[in-house]
C-alpha cells in the first residue's frame, strides 16, 4: 500500500487532531554542534567536512583508512554536503504477529546518488529517540569531569534561539496501538518529518545508533565499491574457515547421525560461540566488520558456489541462516525472523542480479564471465613491457597489486636512464607508498632446497621501504602441505583498473629487446688480454678457450691514450656549471660508482670511462640528450665502462650459472669479459576496464585468502575489496597502441593455492581454453611456450590434451585436404645451470627429455603418432624452432641461444592466448601450479590473407603475429630492404617454405657450421657431443667465409634440433636427485 508523501517537511504541522503535547521536543540542538566523542574528545562547534572527499563522492582510498570503533563520533559515513533524503514510501500490518507494533514502514533514503531502503517499526524509531534523548540530556547534567564540563559549557553558550519549532525532530509519543487506520498517514508524515529533521542535524546525523538505525557504515557511499546493499549488526558463529567448524557439530555427528533436535541444543545453548558483527552487501562481494574495533574481519566473494540457506537442519537454529561459498562458510543469527528473511532476500537478489556474472556458471567453467568493449595492449620483450608498467605504477592513485613468481626489488623497469634510482622498483614503489598509494605484494614462497629465489629478501627489502607496502609470501610449506607447486602468475594491476599479465615477472634477467643482446654496452671497453681466459656459454657451461679474429691492419685505428690529468684540464674551471637536469624517462644509465661496481673492470678504465661520460654530458647538453632519447646506437657505442643496460645480478646466462647473493643485487656473479648473457624473449599483455577488475578479483581472492591463513591476527594486513562494475571513463595512461577486443580472465587453481574448501574443487579454464581453441581453428596456430610437454590421453605421464588436440586438428586437416599451419617456438635448452653431458646437467636432460618424449620421440610423440596416422611428412603441417643470436666478446664471434619463455598462442589472427600457463601438466589442470591467462578476442579487423584468400585478419591478434614474425626473421628496421618478404599470410606454401622455413633451416646451418653450438642435429650421443664442442669453429680456420656466415644470418629463428642426443636415455638415474623426485614435478 503506497503512503501519501508531504511534499514540504520545512513548516510545522499538527495534522489529524494531533496537539503538541503528543510530540517530544527534547533533541533541540545547534545544527553546528558537530563531531563528539563520549570517550574523550572535545566539541567542535563548526561542521567538519570529510577530508579527501569531493562533493557527491567518496573516493576509494577511505576504505584504507586507519579503522575507527563504532561508538565514535570521528567516522566519516556519509557524503560531504549532500543531506539524506527520506520518504516513507509503504508500509504493512500485522496484528496478529505484532499486537503492539503492527505497522512495518518501508524507508526509502537517498544521499548523493545512492539509494536504499529499511524497514522498521514504530518501536525502532523509540528506541532510536529514546538514546538520542539520553544523549541530549546528558549535555545538561553536570559529571565531576573536566572533560564534560567543557562539552556542556559549550553546548550551553551554543545559541539556539530563533529556532522554528516545527523543524525540530518532534518525535510523536503517542502508542501506535492507539493509531486508527485513518490516521495511518499522518503518522506516517509525522516519522518521515522526525526522521528527515533529526538527520538535519549533524550530532545526531553521527551519532552511533542513528547510524545503526540507517544501515549505513563507511563503506556505505564509496563510490567505487558500487551501490549500498543490505547492512546490519548481526552475530556470526566462530569457526567459518573450514568446513564442519562452525560451532559445535558433535565431532561430525551432526553431519553424519546425530538428531536435529540435539543439534540445536548442542549450538544454540551448550556450545555457541557467537560474536557481534556488522554484516554488508556489496555489488559483487560481502563480509563483515568488527563494530567494537571497526576492522573489516571477513571480504567474502561472490562464486558459482555461492548458497544461502536458513532452518534448523541447515544451521541448528530458527533465527539464523547459512551462507557458503568455494572459499567460507558463516552461520549468521538474527534478532527475528523477518530479519532472517529480509538477509536471505538480499543475499539472493545479490547474487542472482548484481554478482550473476560470478555466481554463474561461465565459457571454460572459468571464475569470470566474457567481457566485451575491452582495450588491450600487447608487449613482445620486456623493455616495452617494464616501461609500461613503471608509467601505470607512476600513475597510480589508489592501490598497486603486484604478484609474481620472482620480484627483485632493485630492477631498473626502464632503460638506460641518467637518474637511476628514479626508475628503479623498489624507489619507485616507495615514491607511490609515500604519496599514500596502498601497494600489496603477493610473492611465491620458494622451498629453499630446491629454488634460491630469496624471496624473504624481497619482502624486507619492500617492507622497509615504507608502511604502505605489505607483502605476503605463500606457501608455508610445511604447514599447506605443498612442497612441489609454485604460484606462477605474474600480475601486476594498478587501481583495479589498468592490469598487466604474461610471463614477465619483475625480476633479474627479464629486460629484454627484440636485439637481444650478448653483451652490455660495456663491452665498448678496449679488449682484455684473454689468454688467461675460459668462455663460457650455454654449449661449454665449463669454459672453452678463446680464439678472437685478428683486425685487419686497414681497420685498425690507433686509440689516443687519455690520462686523468688531461681530462681534468679539458674540464672549464667554473664551479658552479650544472649538469643538465633530466625528467623522468630521459634515457641514460650511470651507475654510481661505488664498491659494486664490476669488479673484472680495470681501475683506469672505470676512471676513463666516467670522466668520458662527464664530459661529454657537460658540453653537449641537450643535444646530446635528444639523441640519447632517440636510442642512437652511435651514442650507446660511445657509453663505455660503466654504462649498463643490465646492472649487478641484472646479467644473467642461466645454464653457466645460476642466481647467488641475490642480496647483493649490484654484484656481479657472471664474469661479463668471458660470457654473453643469455637472452629472454617473453610476451606479456594489459588490458583495462572489466578485465583488469577480473584480475584484480583473482588478486584480491589470494590475498584475502593467504590474510586468513597466515596474517588474520595482524591487522597491519588489511582485507581488500572488489570494485564496482560500474565504469565510466578510463584515463590513456599508457600512450600506447591500444585495439578494442574481447576478453575473459582465466586461471588454473586449487584448494592450496586460492583457499578452495573442498579438496576437490580445481579450475583449469587455461587448459579448457586451449583445448577449444585448438579445435576451432581454421587455418594455423602459433605457439611460444617456455615447454611442450603434453602426451595423448592414453599416456598416464601427463593430463592435459595439448597434444591430443592438436593431433587431432592436424589429421582432420589432413582427411580434409586443407591447408593448416601450426608454428610452435621453444627454447633451445632447458633454463638450469648445467652441463648437458656432465653430470651437473641432469635437470637439463630430465625436462629435454620430456619435451623429446611429446615432440618426436617414442610412439606417443606427436610427429610419430601422425606418420603413423599416414602422414609420411608431418612437417607440411607442424614444425618446431628455436631461437638463437650471435655477437662478438673479446673480438671473438660468440653465439647465444635466446631464451624462450612466453606463453603464447595465436589462432588465426583472431584469437590470443597470453599469460602465465606453460604447456605442461603443472600450469594446466589446476592442482598444481597457479596461473592467470587471458583469451582476447578481436572485435577489430583489418584486410587480411589466408591461403592466398581473402580472410579478415584481427587488428589485436594479427598485429601482434606480424610483429613477432618480424623479429624472428630479422625484419624490423629493415623492411624496406626485405620488401620481398610478406608476412601478410601465414599459411601459403610460398611464405611457410620459401621464407620462414628456408630462414630458419639456413640459419641453423651457418650456427652449426661457425660454431659448433649445441644443441645441434649433428649429435646424437654423448661421445659425439664431446666430439662436437672439442673441434675447432669454422671463423678459426676460414674467417672469411664465417664472417660472410655470420653476415647472412637473418633474426634469430633456428629449427629445433629434433635429433639431438636422440640415442641417449635422457631419463635420470634412479639414484640420483633428479630420479627420486616424482615425474609430476617435471611435467
Amino acid at each position: 500500500m503506497d503512503a501519501t508523501n508531504n511534499d514540504d517537511v520545512s513548516e510545522p504541522q499538527t495534522p489529524g487532531g494531533f496537539s503538541d503535547a503528543d510530540f517530544d521536543d527534547n533533541l533541540g540542538v545547534p545544527d553546528s554542534l558537530t563531531v563528539l566523542d563520549i570517550q574523550g574528545s572535545q566539541v567542535v562547534l563548526n561542521s567538519v567536512e570529510a577530508e579527501g572527499s569531493t562533493p557527491g563522492r567518496i573516493p576509494f582510498n577511505a576504505v584504507h583508512q586507519p579503522p575507527v570503533k563504532f561508538k565514535s563520533f570521528h567516522r566519516d559515513i556519509f557524503i560531504s554536503g549532500l543531506p539524506i533524503e527520506v520518504t516513507i514510501v509503504n508500509y504493512e500490518i500485522s496484528h496478529a504477529t505484532h499486537i503492539l507494533n503492527p505497522i512495518l514502514y518501508t524507508i526509502s533514503l537517498q544521499h548523493g546518488g545512492f539509494t536504499w531502503e529499511i524497514k522498521k517499526r514504530y518501536k525502532h524509531f523509540q528506541d532510536l529517540h529514546h538514546q538520542l534523548v539520553m544523549f541530549r540530556t546528558s549535555l545538561n547534567i553536570p559529571f565531576p569531569t573536566k572533560e564534560h564540563k567543557r562539552r556542556r559549557e559549550s553546548f550551553r553558550n551554543a545559541p539556539v534561539s530563533g529556532k522554528k519549532k516545527g523543524v525540530l525532530p518532534r518525535f510523536p509519543k503517542k502508542p501506535e496501538v492507539l493509531v486508527s487506520y485513518e490516521q495511518i498517514d499522518n503518522r506516517i508524515k509525522q516519522l518521515q518529518e522526525y526522521l528527515q529533521n533529526l538527520l538535519a542535524i549533524s550530532i545526531y546525523r553521527y551519532h552511533s545508533d542513528t547510524v545503526q538505525f540507517l544501515e549505513v557504515s563507511h563503506l556505505s557511499f564509496v563510490y567505487d565499491l558500487g551501490v549500498k546493499g543490505k547492512e546490519g549488526m548481526v552475530k556470526k558463529r566462530s569457526g567459518s574457515t573450514q568446513p564442519g567448524q562452525s560451532g559445535c557439530n558433535c565431532f561430525g555427528c551432526y553431519q553424519n547421525t546425530c538428531c536435529i533436535r540435539w543439534s540445536r541444543i548442542c549450538r544454540e545453548i551448550c556450545c555457541s560461540s557467537w560474536r557481534e558483527r556488522w554484516f554488508f552487501l556489496k555489488d559483487t562481494c560481502f563480509g563483515y566488520i568488527d563494530p567494537s574495533s571497526g576492522l573489516t574481519k571477513c571480504v567474502i566473494l561472490y562464486d558459482r558456489g555461492f548458497e544461502v540457506s536458513s532452518g534448523i537442519y541447515s544451521t541448528g537454529l530458527q533465527k539464523a541462516f547459512q551462507v557458503i561459498t568455494l572459499s567460507r562458510q558463516l552461520v549468521v543469527k538474527c534478532k527475528t525472523r523477518s530479519g532472517r528473511n529480509e538477509w536471505l532476500e538480499s543475499l539472493k537478489l545479490h547474487g542472482s542480479e548484481l554478482a550473476r556474472d560470478f555466481t554463474q556458471p561461465n565459457r571454460y567453467r572459468s571464475f569470470a564471465p566474457i567481457r566485451s568493449n575491452i582495450t588491450g595492449t600487447w608487449f613482445v620483450d620486456g623493455e616495452i613491457y617494464m616501461s609500461a608498467v613503471a608509467d601505470a605504477i607512476d600513475a597510480a592513485k589508489e592501490e598497486i597489486y603486484i604478484a609474481d613468481w620472482w620480484l627483485s626489488p632493485e630492477i631498473y623497469l626502464k632503460r638506460p636512464a641518467l637518474d637511476g634510482d628514479y626508475w628503479r622498483l623498489d624507489k619507485l614503489l616507495q615514491r607511490k607508498a609515500e604519496e599514500g598509494v596502498k601497494i600489496f605484494v603477493l610473492l611465491y614462497k620458494e622451498f629453499e632446497m630446491a629454488l634460491g629465489l630469496n624471496s624473504y629478501y624481497s619482502k624486507q627489502v619492500l617492507s622497509n621501504a615504507h608502511e604502505n607496502i605489505k607483502v605476503l609470501r605463500h606457501p608455508d610449506h610445511a604447514k599447506v602441505g605443498v612442497f612441489l607447486w609454485a604460484h606462477h602468475e605474474k600480475i601486476v594491476c594498478v587501481d583495479q583498473t589498468y592490469a598487466f599479465i604474461g610471463g614477465i615477472d619483475l625480476c633479474y634477467g627479464r629486460w629484454d629487446n627484440h636485439e637481444h643482446r650478448l653483451t652490455d654496452l660495456g663491452s665498448a671497453t678496449p679488449t682484455l688480454d684473454v689468454s688467461t681466459l675460459k668462455k663460457k656459454t650455454s654449449t661449454v657451461p665449463g669454459g672453452d678457450s678463446f680464439y678472437p679474429i685478428p683486425i685487419p691492419y686497414y681497420q685498425r685505428t690507433v686509440q689516443p691514450e687519455i690520462t686523468i690529468k688531461e681530462a681534468e684540464a679539458e674540464e672549464p674551471n667554473n664551479q658552479e656549471e650544472q649538469l643538465p637536469q633530466l625528467q623522468p624517462g630521459d634515457q641514460l644509465l650511470i651507475p654510481n660508482i661505488s664498491e659494486y661496481i664490476k669488479m673484472n673492470t680495470p681501475e683506469m678504465e672505470r676512471k676513463y670511462g666516467l670522466t668520458s661520460i662527464t664530459t661529454k654530458v657537460k658540453h653537449k647538453g641537450k643535444g646530446l640528450l635528444n639523441m640519447l632519447e632517440n636510442k642512437d646506437e652511435d651514442i650507446r657505442a660511445d657509453l663505455c665502462g660503466s654504462a649498463k643496460y643490465w646492472m649487478g645480478k641484472d646479467y644473467v646466462n642461466f645454464i653457466v650459472k645460476d642466481f647467488t647473493e641475490l642480496d647483493s643485487p649490484l654484484i656481479d656473479f657472471i664474469d661479463r669479459s668471458t660470457t654473453p648473457r643469455m637472452p629472454w624473449h617473453d610476451i606479456a599483455v594489459c588490458v583495462q576496464g572489466s578485465s583488469a577488475r577480473d584480475i584484480a578479483r583473482h588478486f584480491i581472492q589470494r590475498w584475502n585468502a593467504t590474510k586468513l591463513e597466515k596474517a588474520r591476527l595482524n591487522n597491519s594486513y588489511p582485507y581488500l575489496l572488489p570494485k564496482s562494475y560500474n565504469i565510466n571513463s578510463i584515463p590513456d595512461i599508457l600512450q600506447l597502441e591500444q585495439y578494442r577486443v574481447t576478453c575473459q580472465v582465466l586461471r588454473s587453481v586449487s584448494t592450496w593455492s586460492c583457499g578452495f574448501l573442498e579438496p576437490y574443487m580445481v579450475e583449469q579454464s587455461i587448459h579448457e581454453a586451449y583445448v577449444d581453441a585448438i579445435n576451432r581453428s581454421q587455418h594455423y596456430i602459433y605457439i611460444e611456450n617456455q615447454f611442450f610437454i603434453t602426451l595423448p590421453s592414453c599416456n598416464s605421464a601427463t593430463r592435459n590434451q595439448i597434444q591430443e588436440s592438436l593431433y587431432k586438428r592436424i589429421l582432420r586437416a589432413h582427411k580434409e585436404g586443407a591447408t593448416f599451419r601450426v608454428y610452435v617456438i621453444l627454447p633451445l635448452l632447458p633454463g638450469f645451470e648445467g652441463e648437458v653431458g656432465g653430470p651437473s646437467g641432469a635437470s637439463i636432460r630430465v625436462i629435454t627429455h620430456w619435451n623429446y618424449h611429446s615432440i618426436s620421440r617414442g610412439k606417443d610423440a606427436l610427429l610419430n603418432r601422425l606418420k603413423d596416422a599416414g602422414i609420411e611428412d608431418p612437417k607440411k603441417y607442424i614444425s618446431f624452432y628455436g631461437l638463437r643470436n650471435h655477437s662478438k666478446l673479446n673480438g671473438e664471434p660468440i653465439t647465444e641461444l635466446v631464451y624462450v619463455h612466453s606463453k603464447l598462442m595465436i589462432v588465426d589472427d583472431k584469437t590470443v592466448i597470453c599469460g602465465s600457463a606453460n604447456i605442461n601438466d603443472r600450469s594446466l589442470i589446476g592442482k598444481r601450479d597457479s596461473e592467470i591467462a587471458v583469451v582476447i578476442e578481436d572485435e577489430e579487423f583489418e584486410d587480411g590473407v589466408m591461403n592466398e584468400a581473402a580472410f579478415p585478419s584481427g587488428r589485436f591478434a594479427g598485429s601482434l603475429r606480424k610483429f613477432l614474425f618480424k623479429e624472428h626473421l630479422g625484419l624490423i628496421g629493415r623492411e624496406h630492404e626485405r620488401i620481398d618478404v610478406d608476412i601478410t599470410d601465414p599459411t601459403s606454401d610460398h611464405f611457410y617454405n620459401d621464407i620462414w622455413y628456408s630462414i630458419a633451416s639456413l640459419n641453423t646451418e651457418f650456427y652449426d657450421k661457425v660454431f659448433h653450438c649445441i644443441p645441434s642435429d649433428h649429435v646424437e650421443t654423448y661421445a659425439q657431443l664431446k666430439e662436437y664442442i672439442s673441434q675447432k669453429p669454422l671463423y678459426l680456420t676460414e674467417i672469411s667465409r664465417a664472417e660472410k656466415m655470420l653476415e647472412s644470418i637473418e633474426g634469430h629463428l633456428v629449427l629445433f634440433p629434433l635429433k639431438f642426443l636422440c640415442q641417449e636415455n635422457l631419463t635420470p638415474g634412479a639414484g640420483s636427485v633428479e630420479g627420486i623426485m616424482p615425474t609430476s614435478l617435471w611435467t
